[in-house]
């Protein structure tokens, strides 16, 4: 398939990243408030003689700041979806930053929704016997949203190429 240009204005664009329910100023003050709790149980240990403690009462700060690293790390990975009249396409940007783009030919597109146990389902790009899976890191309800945009603006594409306004949710 050609490239296509990347002046091509998206009919449909929408950027996908990762829920986070947690700011970085929110888990630096739990980080802190845990710090201060063991440093004050800390010093009762070490008045009483059992200083060796208070290293062990380190270790769990410093975990859960490493955890709160890397949950925020992979909190930049991003995916975009670009629609535009002859081409969708999916770029995903990693944790580093590395991007990849992927371009699908909309008219023989289809979304697929499986659903599995315990409420997970993932979203699929089917095209030509080959399946290609998008926005892995959102939740059932966000993806089936996902797939029910995704599939309204590209039945609206092949049906009326002509006079699809812009929309980006």
């Amino acid at each position: 398939m050609p490239a296509v240009p990347r002046s091509a204005k998206p009919i449909y664009r929408v950027d996908l990243f990762p829920p986070r329910s947690l700011s970085r100023r929110a888990a630096r003050n739990i980080v802190l408030m845990l710090a201060a709790l063991t440093t004050s149980i800390g010093l009762v240990f070490w008045s009483v003689g059992a200083w060796p403690v208070i290293g062990f009462l380190g270790v769990d700060v410093v975990l859960l700041s490493l955890a709160f690293h890397f949950s925020f790390r992979s909190a930049r990975q991003e995916e975009r979806i670009e629609l535009s009249q002859a081409n969708l396409r999916v770029t995903r940007i990693s944790v580093r930053g590395d991007r990849q783009e992927f371009d699908f030919q909309p008219y023989w597109l289809r979304v697929v929704l499986e659903r599995g146990e315990d409420d997970q389902c993932a979203l699929f790009l089917q095209t030509h016997g080959k399946s290609f899976e998008i926005a892995g890191f959102l939740g059932a309800d966000e993806k089936a949203d996902l797939a029910s945009q995704l599939e309204a603006v590209l039945r609206h594409t092949r049906c009326n190429p002509s006079d699809i306004p812009l929309q980006s949710p």
